[in-house]
Parts: structure tokens; sequence; C-alpha cells
């Protein structure tokens, strides 16, 4: 049985200095987070990065690998391509394999990404917020939604 996976950006952490800094967490079915709950990282970075290997999974063959990194520690979630809409989720930090996270459905993952990408736009563009790295995003966000 897959497990459900969603993005968890937390809005009200959001701080712009000359990047924007926020929370950030992959979730599993509701409750896990990881890495965890008030994790700090560079959101618009860290979702650009993601959306990227989101949309190479799409493509990618079986058994395929891509890292879903985070920009502050060493910590990543390896994400394994095991059928044609499936992958595998394991949380890695410093190069080990610590938690597996399960399988989730690739078309969820995507669904993930793309909800949280779009809160997060929306959010920095009520508060006035731009910067290049959040219209590299606005346009990671259309390519991966038209994938």
């Amino acid at each position: 049985m897959n497990s459900q996976v969603s993005i968890e950006v937390d809005l009200d952490s959001l701080i712009y200095e000359t990047h924007i800094i926020g929370n950030i967490a992959f979730v599993i079915d509701a409750y896990a987070y990881f890495p965890g709950q008030g994790w700090s990282d560079f959101v618009a970075v860290v979702l650009n990065w993601w959306i990227a290997n989101a949309r190479a999974l799409l493509f990618a063959p079986l058994h395929e690998t891509y890292s879903f990194q985070f920009m502050d520690g060493p910590i990543r979630i390896a994400t394994k391509k095991v059928t044609a809409t499936e992958v595998e989720l394991t949380f890695v930090e410093d190069g080990h394999a610590k938690t597996p996270m399960g399988t989730v459905s690739l078309e969820e993952l995507k669904d993930a990404l793309i909800k949280a990408t779009r809160q997060f736009i929306n959010a920095v563009d009520r508060l006035g917020w731009n910067n290049e790295e959040v219209e590299t995003l606005r346009h990671a966000v259309k390519a991966l939604d038209a994938t």
C-alpha cells in the first residue's frame, strides 16, 4: 500500500533577507515530517531543485534515483523510481540511509510540489517579495504542471 505524501511550507515562518527562508518539510501519511516540522531552509531554492528532480523522475527509467536535497545540512530524500508510476522515498543523513519513508505515487508527489509551490508563490506575492529565485520557480512550476 502506498503512503501519502505532501510538501509543507509554513507560510507564517517566511522571512526575506537575501533569500526567502522558511520552514519546509516532506510529510508522509500526514504525521511524519522529514527532516522535521521546524526545519528551516531556503524555500525557493529548494523547491526549484525538487521540481527539477520531479520532472526528471517522470521520464526516468525504472530504478533511477534522484535526491531531493536540502540546502542546510547533509540531508536529503532519495527517490527511486520503482514502477512507472511509483517512487520509493528514503531519508538520508550524512550519506547513510536513515528512515525508509515508503512508496508513493509519482503523480501525488508531483501534485504535492505544485500545491506547495503555488501556496509559497501566492504568499510571497501578498508580501510583495520578489527575486530571481521566485521568478525561476514561477516558470518551473508551470513546466511541472504541464508535464
